[in-house]
């Protein structure tokens, strides 16, 4: 036992927020150092909800549910809160309250946008069949004493995230952001400002991509000896993926089927620390899981709608059928999905009339990939084959015959019965990838890619499926069939979550990320923003009829059934990002067929000169626009492939702390040489350096707010003039803000639970302090602390359950958030140890791998400790 020092009333100060629940010391005399002590500090821009269930519940809660008594938030704020329909117990005796509206008072601009995502408590806390909340976003506006509604969202049966970006239309000023709830659970949400061109706010949850138990993906060193090395490594099979990665896979005596919930969750756990293990060893440049991905549809719907193929005049490819009369004959789409239908099944089958005369195998060729437990082919489960037939499920609308849906959208044959595709004269390889419910792995796909870069059959590559888990060895599988902007095109969904939380393959540099709009133009509800998205195209949304012609925005393509026994071909309506991936990879296909010289690059440059699209909206949300095919064919026979600019990052956003930015320019296509003739800083208040004459061009834009009135929001837009050799003058825009007046002292994440967990696998709480924001950060101090290994965190409780960093909560972890690392507590005291705090999470890219498991630390509180001890004592840290 270390040192101790009594802890009286007279300690604790009249500012700080009492809590009735225990845990262990703080403060200490004047004369002596407390055992461990140090400061929290708290993201720039981070607030909290100002009537969190935890203030409830100690009466300190300040109301902010009317205009009147609406919380001020910054630009770019990522604020922290709770909503609940009613009061109630959860199971652990916590108790939750009514909480249904609060209200927000902000500045926006024209492309902010306002993200509204929720997080629900762990299902074993709330009442058996326990609803998800119906909930609203709404955008308000105080005028002539009035509050009118400018936009809104509303959500139920799910916890989608709600999404409103504001376009160029959109009228900048003060506006009060509502968020609220009817019925349903109580929720945590985490509510996020952010400007145009910002990056990913939306990472306020751990990822945990799913991958398969007891597999890894390596990449060996070129000059390592792949074999000796694979060999070395005790692993019971192992097989060669291409371009230096392997598959490798554990002989481990494990029953998947019969595991439990948990069982099946320490599997997960051992095998991450297996591949650990493998990033370790000699030679071995990356190892990875084996991540899974999965088709991006919606369910189908099931209505009959086999001529309600409203998504073809929507962008135009009627009239892009006269300037294409190849309709995209010998151009080789392959559809790297579930297969097609078969009818049977087997080589002997027939494939579905829609696509039959356009569905092309490669003799001798390995063309269904799934393998393994993925596998549900009948005529050789789990291995792979030269059949990519879809094998069904015996399920009535599964996810099987994903792939054939797919193959109709972007090539289905013109024969007067059915649906008609994109293209419908190019040439359809289907090439299995997808397995077990419409989930694949990423070492199959990626020996598939590897494969397809060398076919010269193959033009175009779709991938209507995605996942979030980031591969090495997917990337660069996809790099080498990019082939420098001369090999396939990649086009891929760019995922169904509706956030700006990237999904690969879609976000990969080398791939064209396709976003869903409805029949009106207008982005899906459940499509992904932001890094994922490129281009929109028709994905459909069940849930609108944008086009008002009296039924859903479904895309209708060809289907299939099996649950009756046989294989019977057929037409469905299905929504997703699935589904606008091929209407681009058909577009493509049309424009090839005519201009055989059109490569990747080629198309690339046109898309982001903007001359593929319409423009339906801003481009964090819709990307270059709107897949135009006639603007496609129009640009593609013109024959002079623009050369353009880009940068990164595409928009700069200055605060008090950061007042310079590099920008980097980039060439489409890659390797033209292009001239910055003129910059225009659109400014007074903003300066630019010369452009360097090295490559890649760069400059750089600093800003001085010494020349504005003061506090606010300030906007510019820098001019980029460029011209390329030969060609006329273009101009690259980048939008610049500023935001100053946003004070360290204002940062508040909430009330912090600071603890001392134990480092053993059961994660106790031994020793518990609350501390409140001061200055804008938290100071904790404990004393009478057993000498030892400790994990050190902290973390707010907003909805009151003895839970916190829990997704959606601010959490601090020693010494870097997601990295957890033991502290050591001997006979020197321990101090100025630094920890930050934040609703945001760290990616799978900067962690390195997933955080699987993970849900939060557990408090020593309430009438019985959730650890079986009795009640401790909490004291606040006065310091």
């Amino acid at each position: 036992m270390i040192r101790t020092v009594p802890v009286t009333a007279g300690l604790i100060s009249f500012t700080l927020l009492f809590a009735g629940c225990g845990g262990g010391g703080s403060g200490g005399s004047s004369e002596a150092q407390p055992d461990l002590s140090g400061v929290i500090d708290i993201e720039s821009g981070t607030r909290v909800d100002s009537d969190t269930a935890d203030d409830r519940r100690v009466d300190l809660a300040t109301a902010n549910n009317t205009a009147v008594s609406a919380q001020t938030l910054p630009p770019g704020a990522t604020v922290g809160g709770y909503l609940s329909s009613g009061s109630d117990t959860y199971a652990n005796f916590f108790q939750y309250f009514e909480d249904a509206v609060d209200v927000y008072a902000v500045d926006l601009s024209p492309g902010d946008r306002v993200s509204f995502q929720v997080f629900s408590c762990p299902e074993d806390l709330l009442p058996a069949g326990a609803a998800a909340p119906e909930r609203s976003l709404r955008i308000l506006k105080q005028q002539a004493g009035t509050v009118v509604e400018v936009a809104s969202q509303s959500a139920s049966g799910d916890l989608r995230p709600l999404v409103e970006v504001l376009d160029d239309t959109f009228e900048p000023g003060s506006y009060l952001v509502e968020v609220s709830t009817t019925s349903g659970i109580p929720f945590r949400y985490v509510l996020s400002l952010a400007g145009e061109g910002t990056a990913s706010v939306m990472n306020t949850s751990y990822s945990t991509p799913p991958f398969m138990i007891d597999e890894a993906v390596v990449t060996l060193a070129p000059a390592s000896g792949n074999q000796p090395v694979i060999a070395a490594m005790a692993t019971s099979q192992r097989r060669e993926l291409g371009r230096g990665a392997w598959l490798l896979r554990r002989d481990r005596p494990r029953n998947l089927a019969t595991m439990s919930s948990g069982q099946r969750e320490s599997a997960r756990q051992e095998t991450l620390e297996w591949v650990r293990e493998l990033q370790q060893q000699p030679g071995v440049t990356s190892a990875e899981p084996n991540y899974l991905y999965s088709s991006q549809q919606v369910s189908p719907d099931n209505d009959p709608l086999y001529s309600r193929q409203w998504s073809l005049p929507l962008i135009q490819t009627p009239l892009a059928w006269q300037a294409a009369p190849s309709a995209g004959a010998d151009i080789g789409i392959a559809v790297m999905d579930t297969g097609v239908f078969r009818s049977p099944p087997t080589a002997t089958g027939d494939w579905h009339p829609d696509l039959s005369a356009n569905v092309q195998l490669i003799p001798g060729q390995i063309m269904d990939y799934v393998s393994g437990d993925l596998d549900i082919d009948r005529e050789d489960s789990g291995q792979r084959d030269t059949n990519p037939a879809d094998p069904g499920d015996g399920k009535a609308r599964s996810s099987n015959f994903h792939g054939t849906h797919v193959a109709g959208i972007a090539a289905a044959v013109d024969n007067t019965q059915g649906v008609v595709g994109v293209s419908p004269g190019a040439t359809i390889y289907p090439v299995r990838v997808l397995g077990r419910d419409g989930v694949g792995s990423s070492a199959d796909l990626i020996d598939a890619l590897n494969w397809a870069a060398g076919r010269n059959e193959i033009d175009v590559i779709n991938l209507s499926l995605g996942g979030l888990g980031p591969s090495n060895a997917l990337k660069q599988a996809i790099d080498a069939a990019w082939n420098g902007g001369n090999g396939k095109l990649i086009v891929a969904a760019a995922g169904n979550q509706g956030t700006d939380e990237p999904t690969y393959p879609a976000a990969y540099p080398n791939v064209v990320g396709v976003g869903a709009v409805d029949g009106g133009s207008v982005r899906a509800s459940y499509s992904n923003v932001g890094q994922s998205v490129d281009v929109v195209a028709p994905g459909g949304d069940a849930s609108r009829d944008a086009n008002q012609d009296g039924t859903a925005d479904v895309i209708v393509s060809a289907w299939g059934r099996d649950d009756t026994g046989s294989f019977e071909p057929g037409y469905a309506g299905l929504q997703g990002t699935s589904m606008a991936a091929p209407h681009v990879a058909g577009v493509y296909a049309l424009m090839k067929a005519e201009v055989p010289t059109l490569t990747p690059a080629g198309f690339q440059s046109f898309l982001v000169n903007g001359d593929l699209t319409d423009d339906v909206g801003p481009a964090f949300e819709y990307g270059a626009g709107q897949i135009n095919a006639l603007a496609a064919m129009d640009a593609a026979l013109d024959g002079n492939f623009p050369i353009t600019l880009g940068s990164s990052p595409t928009a700069i956003q200055f605060n008090a702390a950061v007042l310079s930015e590099q920008l980097v320019f980039s060439t489409y296509p890659e390797g033209e040489s292009v001239t910055i003739t003129d910059v225009d800083p659109g400014a007074t208040w903003l300066d630019v350096s010369e452009p360097s004459d090295a490559r890649p061009l760069s400059l750089t834009v600093t800003a001085d707010p010494t020349q504005l009135g003061g506090d606010g929001r300030y906007m510019a837009t820098l001019v980029i003039t460029y011209q390329a050799d030969g060609a006329p003058a273009a101009t690259l825009m980048i939008p610049v803000s500023l935001s100053l007046g946003s004070s360290s002292d204002e940062r508040n994440a909430g009330r912090h639970y600071v603890l001392l967990v134990s480092a053993d696998d059961e994660r106790d709480t031994l020793e518990q302090a609350v501390v409140s924001a001061s200055r804008g950060r938290y100071e904790f101090a404990f004393d009478e602390v057993e000498a030892g290994e400790y994990f050190l965190v902290a973390g707010s409780d907003m909805d009151n359950n003895g839970l916190i960093c829990e997704n959606g909560e601010a959490c601090a972890e020693y010494p870097v958030n997601g990295l957890p690392e033991k502290i050591v507590i001997g006979e020197e005291p321990v101090g100025g140890v630094r920890l930050s705090t934040s609703f945001r999470r760290p990616t799978i890219t900067s962690l390195g791998l997933p955080r699987v498991g993970f849900e939060g630390y557990r408090l020593r509180s309430g009438p019985k400790s959730k650890t079986g001890g009795e009640p401790i004592r909490n004291v606040e840290s006065t310091r």
